[in-house]
Order: C-alpha cells, then sequence, then structure tokens
C-alpha cells in the first residue's frame, strides 16, 4: 500500500508540473494560467480578496457569493447558470472564507468561452432578487444554529469571541444571527461594490487549452472590472495571557479547544509549524492521538491544525472526551503542545503526510487551480505552489523544537461540557 501510494504521487507530481504565465491586466487583475495536456478539461478559479475583511455586518460576504449563483441579467436562474457547466459534466460553485471569496468552475474546453460569459455576468450583473435573499437569509440562520448542535463547531464560535475578539475573525464567514437578519439588498450591492476591483481580483486557470487562447478569454472578462482595491486591515492579536472559557450545554461529551500563537504565513517558521500541526494531530501515528488517545484513554478523537491566515495566526488542538476525564485531558493536552518530546522519526513521518496530502490534492485541474491563486492571494506568491513541498522537507527537528519554544507559551481554551 505505502509502495502504491508512493507512486500515484510521483504519478501526480509530473502530472501537474506544467509550466505557468502570469499576466497583469491594466486594471490590476492578476491572471494565471497553466496548459495541460489531457482529455479536454478547463477549471479557474476567481479569488476576491476580503473575505470577512471589511465586512460592516458580518456574513454579508458570505450570503453575497452564496446568491451570485442565484441568477444574472443575461443568466436569470440558478439552472440558467448551471447549464453551461453542466452539460459538459461540470459545475460551477461559489464560496466565502476568513481571507477570501471564490468563484470556481470545471468545464470542457469548448464550454470556456460560455462558462467565462456567466462569470462575468454573476459577477458584474447579479439580480439579487428579494425572494432569494431571504431564502438565503433564513437558510443561513439554520446553518449558524445547527453549527451549536455540534460540540467542536460551538467550541470554535466561542473561541472565535475568546481569541480574535475586535478583529474580523471573531465570527465565522456566516455571521451571527443578529446580523443576517438586518443584510438588505443595498448592503449586497455595496459589498459587490468594495469586492469586485481590479487589484481584488486572482484568477487561476489549469487546463488542456492553449495558453494564449486562455489568456485572451480572461482578458475579455476581466479587462472591465473597475479598477482600485480592498483596503485590509492588519489586526495582529497575539494570546497574551491564559484563558479558559467553560461552555455549558445538553449532552454526554466534552470538547476542549485552543488555540495557540503561532508564526505568520511570511516567517520562515510558517513550514515549521505546518511540520509541527502535523506531527502534532495528523492521523493515528501522531502525538495526540497516540498520548491522550492511546496511552491515557482520554480521547474519543484529537487533532491539531494550523491555518493558513493573513492575521493572528494561531495553532488549534482539539479533543472530545468523556465529562470526568476533562480536566486532566485539558491540563495534559496542554502540557504536550508546549512540551511535545518530538523525535526524528515523527518529524520525517510528518513531512511525508504533508507532502503526500499535497500532491494527492492535485490531482484534479481545479485542484490545481485553486492552489496556485490562494497562494497568490495570500501574499505568498502562486510559485509557492511548487516550493511548498520543497520548504516542507527542509524542516528538520531542531527547527521544530526552537520553534515550539518561540511561539507556545500563552494559550486560549473553551471547554464545552455536559449542565
Amino acid at each position: 500500500m505505502r509502495l502504491l501510494k508512493l507512486l500515484l504521487v510521483m504519478l501526480i507530481s509530473m502530472s501537474f508540473g506544467g509550466s505557468v504565465v502570469e499576466k497583469t491586466l491594466p486594471n490590476g487583475v492578476k491572471l494565471i494560467v497553466k496548459e495541460t495536456k489531457g482529455k479536454g478539461i478547463v477549471s479557474a478559479v476567481v479569488f476576491f480578496r476580503g473575505g470577512q475583511n471589511g465586512e460592516k455586518l458580518p456574513g454579508e460576504t458570505h450570503l453575497l457569493f452564496t446568491l451570485l449563483l442565484k441568477g444574472s441579467k443575461n443568466f436569470p436562474t440558478s439552472y440558467e447558470v448551471s447549464l453551461p457547466f453542466e452539460k459538459f459534466g461540470g459545475y460551477i460553485y461559489s464560496s466565502s472564507g476568513n481571507d477570501f471569496s471564490e468563484i470556481g468552475f470545471s468545464t470542457k474546453a469548448e464550454g470556456l468561452e460560455t462558462a467565462l460569459k456567466v462569470i462575468k455576468d454573476i459577477i458584474q450583473n447579479p439580480l439579487l432578487r428579494e425572494e432569494d435573499i431571504e431564502r438565503e437569509k433564513n437558510n443561513t440562520i439554520v446553518a449558524i444554529r445547527s453549527k451549536r448542535e455540534r460540540g467542536m463547531e460551538l467550541a470554535m464560535e466561542h473561541l472565535r469571541k475568546l481569541t480574535y475578539g475586535g478583529t474580523p475573525y471573531e465570527t465565522s464567514p456566516l455571521g451571527t444571527e443578529e446580523s443576517v437578519l438586518k443584510i438588505s439588498k443595498k448592503d449586497l450591492l455595496r459589498r459587490l461594490e468594495e469586492l469586485k476591483k481590479g487589484k481584488n481580483l486572482v484568477v487561476a486557470l489549469v487546463g488542456d487549452i492553449p495558453t494564449d487562447q486562455a489568456l485572451t478569454l480572461l482578458e475579455e472578462t476581466f479587462s472591465d472590472t473597475p479598477e482600485g482595491e480592498l483596503k485590509i486591515r492588519g489586526d495582529l492579536k497575539p494570546i497574551q495571557e491564559d484563558k479558559v472559557v467553560r461552555v455549558k450545554r445538553e449532552g454526554t461529551q466534552a470538547t476542549i479547544l485552543c488555540a495557540f500563537n503561532a508564526p505568520s504565513k511570511d516567517s520562515e517558521d510558517y513550514f515549521t509549524f505546518k511540520v509541527l500541526a502535523s506531527a502534532l494531530g495528523d492521523g493515528m501515528t501522531s502525538k495526540l492521538f497516540q498520548e491522550l488517545r492511546e496511552k491515557r484513554g482520554y480521547a474519543y478523537a484529537t487533532y491539531a491544525f494550523y491555518p493558513t491566515r493573513l492575521w493572528s495566526p494561531r495553532l488549534f488542538a482539539y479533543i472530545g472526551t468523556s465529562p470526568e476525564k476533562k480536566e486532566n485531558a485539558l491540563k495534559d493536552m496542554v502540557s504536550l503542545i508546549k512540551n511535545p518530546e518530538l523525535t526524528e522519526k515523527d518529524i520525517e513521518l510528518a513531512k511525508n503526510k504533508i507532502v503526500g496530502d499535497f500532491l494527492l490534492d492535485h490531482q484534479t485541474r481545479l485542484r490545481q487551480a485553486w492552489y496556485l491563486g490562494f497562494y497568490e492571494v495570500m501574499g505568498l506568491g502562486w510559485e509557492m505552489d511548487n516550493l511548498f513541498p520543497e520548504k516542507i522537507k527542509e524542516v528538520e527537528l531542531p527547527r521544530v523544537e526552537e520553534a515550539v519554544k518561540k511561539y507556545i507559551d500563552k494559550y486560549h481554551c473553551v471547554v464545552v461540557e455536559p449542565d
């Protein structure tokens, strides 16, 4: 099985190694194109810098991007928006997160011109019908409430307030029930105008189409995007003191979620912490799993993650346990994060996992396009798509040990426990 995975990774690595061409239009839109050879499939992702940053009402960006697929001037229904993609076996999607929003699609090469006409129209001429707005507001509120029924989601809601208070990350991209209820069509139109500015947009396309042809079609689509950019506020808010918040809820399980200071994405320690997070909490061979579940019997589940963020970076650690074990589990998890006692074997295994998962996640052209655009919109440059595996391989145990001492001191934790 291990040999099979290694061979698959090698094949995938070779298959997405095509050359990348970038072009910045006069209005600031960044185009990134990679030509591939295959069965005529083309995928692209349009990234909008901003995400939650600059929202006047939390959740307005998420609601806007949900509604963009509901209809536009020349494609007035969700059916007509989706049809040009689905008739070729493809699809279109939209989403909005902490630092950016995106519209992505896959189609056949012969359908690309029409696909881009749809993309242009839903960005420039969305209908934003009142009935659609009200329906999606209700759907969003249902989603917010349903998240609270899951221990991890409820813990994250409270941890956001604790560790990101006063920053755009304070709420989830969905917003709050109160803020979503206040969102009007006027708010959505304002938000769209804020986001659809030239320097805000990064468009990444990967597919079986000549680069010149792809660039021509993309220029036709985005050349009349208004100039300008959304001014993104920097919020560096390190954890200054240890805090534990306790939340009561119905149920029989305790959920513990903690946040620790971590390096920014622009630091060399960014890659070190990616390895650290994997060694701590990625899979059954990880330190948290082996120590807290296998040896001490605390955990139903446990893991760690270090998301890439523009501001206020954090390393997160999670454990689900029984109420009677929660205090010991909390104490031991924090102690383990601060002093993980990792070995060379732990680090090598973590690096192999990261690189293997990274390459396997590049199997489709859509994911290849996503990574190119993601690194660009996050300020790391699309070239990081090629550099990332090597950067991870360079990490050694002494670097990890130094980084733990440098960053991991104070913590914020939320304990969700039964009434």
